[in-house]
């Protein structure tokens, strides 16, 4: 798990990931800047994966 959380973390450097004790992924950031406030800053899945998958769908839609 540790190993998942730092490879989302390397790959997706502004989020934060954190697993709670029921394996729910998060994905946190901020505090966002004013001009950021209205971004999405928090993203959850049940695996790693999913969040992968929410977190590159995040990405590609802000650049």
């Amino acid at each position: 798990m540790e190993a998942l959380k730092s490879e989302l973390e390397k790959t997706f450097p502004p989020w934060r990931i954190v697993v709670t004790d029921r394996s729910r992924w998060w994905a946190l950031r901020g505090p966002l800047p004013p001009e950021q406030l209205n971004e999405v800053d928090t993203v959850e899945a049940d695996t790693a994966e999913q969040l992968r998958d929410k977190l590159a769908e995040l990405v590609a839609v802000v650049l």
